[in-house]
């Protein structure tokens, strides 16, 4: 198939980091879910003050946007391990500032653990009408596989590439699982959002992967799910902008043609 030209890509954007630690006796971590892969963290702050939440595990760091008031839950995608959690304060533009810090440990279940949780950008929950869907698209199959087929025919079919999104995108962007579903559009990442929480909601495994790939210009995001003991390279926005689907060829990409950033 022929390279998309057309930009299909997530922000790559870079924060500055000062590390001025300052009290802040109100961040709440909740370490009820550590072995099962994820962390939460809340804080009560000023509404026109921008926060971010980074994890980092040896020389692997992760930045997330802190939205708040409530609590949000963000992977420990590397592993059983030593974590450090920081919460972060906007001093100006880009330039923040470290007002909370914990070092935490993880005895995490199994490598899969993780990825089969409700996290900040892959958010899920059963009352949710993306999670009904998966369910009903699943019923009577028994094979991992097949639930797979299903949910990735149902989003290649239904959801379409969002060209002026992408062109007006807010930096601090997070999927809206729901809205995605709604308004039967998206970019590439709500693509993987809405299927790597549809898949987990039906207890099958699924990682939100951003990179590269050689099918399409810029940054983008895609999945790799556990069907059978494996990882499986799984590309839906690519799919669903080619309409080359063939029950023939199946769904499952060359995993030397994408380049892995970051998983989520």
């Amino acid at each position: 198939m022929k390279k998309i030209i057309a930009s299909i890509a997530v922000l790559l954007l870079l924060t500055t980091v000062y590390a001025m630690t300052a009290d802040a006796a109100d961040v709440y971590l909740d370490l009820s879910k550590v072995n099962d892969g994820i962390v939460g963290i809340s804080y009560n702050g000023e509404a026109d003050t921008r926060y971010k939440v980074a994890i980092s595990k040896g020389s692997e760091e992760y930045y997330y946007d802190y939205f708040g008031p409530g609590i949000e839950y963000f992977p420990l995608q590397n592993g059983s391990g030593n974590y450090k959690v920081s919460f972060l304060e906007s001093i100006s533009g880009t330039k923040y500032r470290v007002i909370y810090t914990k070092n935490i440990s993880a005895e995490i279940k199994s490598d899969i653990m993780v990825f089969l949780q409700s996290v900040q950008n892959v958010n899920w929950d059963s009352k949710m009408e993306s999670v009904t869907l998966a369910r009903e698209l699943v019923e009577g199959l028994t094979s991992d596989k097949d639930k797979v087929e299903a949910i990735y025919r149902y989003i290649v079919s239904n959801i379409e590439y969002d060209y002026e999104k992408i062109n007006n995108i807010d930096s601090r962007y997070v999927p809206d699982i729901e809205g995605t579903l709604k308004s039967k559009k998206g970019i590439c990442y709500d693509y993987s959002a809405l299927f790597a929480s549809m898949l987990r909601s039906q207890g099958i495994p699924a990682k939100l992967v951003k990179g590269y790939t050689d099918k399409v210009d810029g940054y983008h995001a895609w999945n790799e799910v556990y069907i059978d003991g494996e990882w499986v390279v799984i590309d839906t926005t690519y799919d669903a902008i080619m309409r080359a689907y063939n029950p023939d060829e199946g769904y499952e990409k060359n995993k030397t043609e994408y380049r892995i950033a970051r998983i989520y």
